[in-house]
């Protein structure tokens, strides 16, 4: 992947030429926009890109406000045709090399914007700083209809493709609303935003910040209210992160109008017979989760179902799932698993890398095991492995997930025109009471997804369908 990376500086002269030569070492391509700097930093870095030719120094002759310098370094890096820019700061706030763990979270997730998150350690971060941050996120993540974790974070990764689409707004009094409002106009045209975690660094020599807390969140939260006003206050993207986000991250790209409207129905459907239409998916699920055998034989491949990691590693459902799938791959040299996830939640790596390292951990080959890196839930786990199925052209297929998964993973696959047998990653069923639980919403799941099924197919409606089957 070819990156230019693109630093705004205004009175930087302390920091700029220690910022500068460590991104030097990241990149083929490093520019560096200074912004009327009063102080010496426009003449350190022309000192400095006398000795590297590397280094690409742009200058305002005024002050022009940080969006516009920042949209010059962008438009400059697009003439070089890189496939992403990088932006960080000049102030040491942001370390460059950090720069390769944005660039391969770019690989594996393309055309979304990177951002490196300072939040997650509080302690670090001065007070006024973090809660005008999150006070920023929530009235952003409403705007973007999804859940933004650090939203003034400078230190980020934005695809080419996305910078030739906007046409943003770099007048000077918006200098600290830009960044902001490039995530909301990148949600419109599709281009979402993940977080990987950064050091928060503030360094107790540094200059004062530029930021004027007060009142530039007064000013972003003034053109977030303007967005929201223009959509009718978007209700979806306040459901989106509040409601949607409590179902275990499954946001409306995921879920969609056409899912709540029919979550809506399948209660209905519910109430209507008395919760018989319900017992029978619980006696389904239960019925598969308890009798289905944990190992198959006469099988070309594994179906492996991902899971969202916590901390970027496997927690206790994915790990039994891949330890069954290290088990059947020992004994049976002629199989192959395909491990289905993408990023997910907080992580920096896919589910499916995350689940491949664990497997290469206990000793199993990687020519044994294929990954996916695209989906982000179970119907894209399956509607993508279907894809590599039949380009694969193979016949002899298991699905193997947790046992309280099993029915409804099938059942969706079968939408998919997707065959396969059963195989539970634990060897008995358990019937404790977190099991249990696991069942009785695997069932209202499948009633859910049944109730929506039908109603497509009746209704003929094309956009359902599509996204089933």
């Amino acid at each position: 992947m070819q990156i230019a990376i693109v630093i705004p500086a205004f009175n930087e002269h302390r920091s700029i030429v220690n910022v500068a030569t460590r991104a030097l070492q990241q990149a083929k391509h490093v520019i560096i926009v200074d912004d009327g700097s009063s102080d010496q930093t426009l003449a350190l870095l022309q000192d400095l890109q006398k000795t590297n030719n590397k280094l690409v120094v742009l200058a305002n002759e005024q002050n022009m406000g940080k969006a516009a310098t920042l949209w010059a370094g962008m438009q400059y890096a697009e003439k070089l045709n890189v496939d992403a820019v990088i932006s960080l700061d000049g102030d040491g706030q942001h370390c460059p090399e950090d720069i390769p763990r944005f660039i391969e979270t770019a690989r594996q997730q393309p055309n979304t914007i990177i951002i490196g998150a300072r939040l997650a350690d509080k302690s670090a971060i001065p007070a006024k700083r973090y809660y005008a941050n999150k006070f920023a996120n929530f009235w952003l993540s409403w705007a973007a209809g999804y859940v933004i974790d650090d939203s003034q974070s400078g230190f980020r990764l934005y695809p080419s493709e996305l910078i030739r689409q906007l046409t943003p707004d770099i007048q000077r009094a918006k200098s600290f609303v830009f960044e902001s409002e490039i995530l909301i106009s990148a949600a419109k045209l599709g281009v979402r935003s993940i977080p990987i975690k950064i050091e928060a660094i503030y360094n107790a020599d540094a200059r004062p910040s530029h930021f004027r807390g007060v009142t530039d969140i007064l000013l972003i939260t003034r053109m977030v209210a303007w967005s929201l006003f223009s959509r009718g206050m978007y209700p979806m993207g306040l459901f989106n992160i509040t409601v949607m986000h409590g179902l275990k991250g499954k946001h409306s790209h995921a879920i969609g109008a056409d899912g709540i409207a029919m979550l809506l129905l399948s209660l209905l459907v519910i109430l209507v017979t008395g919760s018989l239409s319900y017992f029978y998916f619980l006696h389904k699920t239960f019925s598969m989760a308890k009798n289905s055998l944990s190992y198959v034989s006469d099988t070309d491949i594994l179906l492996l179902l991902g899971m969202r990691l916590k901390k970027n590693k496997v927690h206790t459902l994915y790990q039994q799932r891949l330890d069954k799938a290290a088990e059947l791959l020992s004994s049976q040299p002629n199989l192959k698993v395909i491990i289905l996830g993408g990023l997910t939640g907080n992580a920096s790596i896919t589910e499916a890398q995350a689940g491949k390292n664990y497997l290469i951990n206990k000793n199993i080959s990687a020519e044994h095991i294929i990954t996916e890196h695209q989906s982000r839930h179970t119907l894209e786990n399956l509607k993508l492995a279907k894809t590599l199925i039949d380009e694969m052209e193979l016949t002899k297929i298991a699905l193997l997930t947790n046992r309280f998964h099993l029915y409804r993973a099938l059942t969706l696959a079968r939408g998919f025109k997707l065959y396969a047998k059963p195989c539970a990653a634990e060897n008995i069923f358990s019937y404790k009471p977190s099991s249990i639980i696991k069942i009785l919403i695997e069932a209202f799941l499948n009633h859910w997804y049944s109730v929506g099924k039908a109603y497509a197919f009746t209704t003929k409606n094309k956009h359902m369908i599509s996204r089933i089957s």
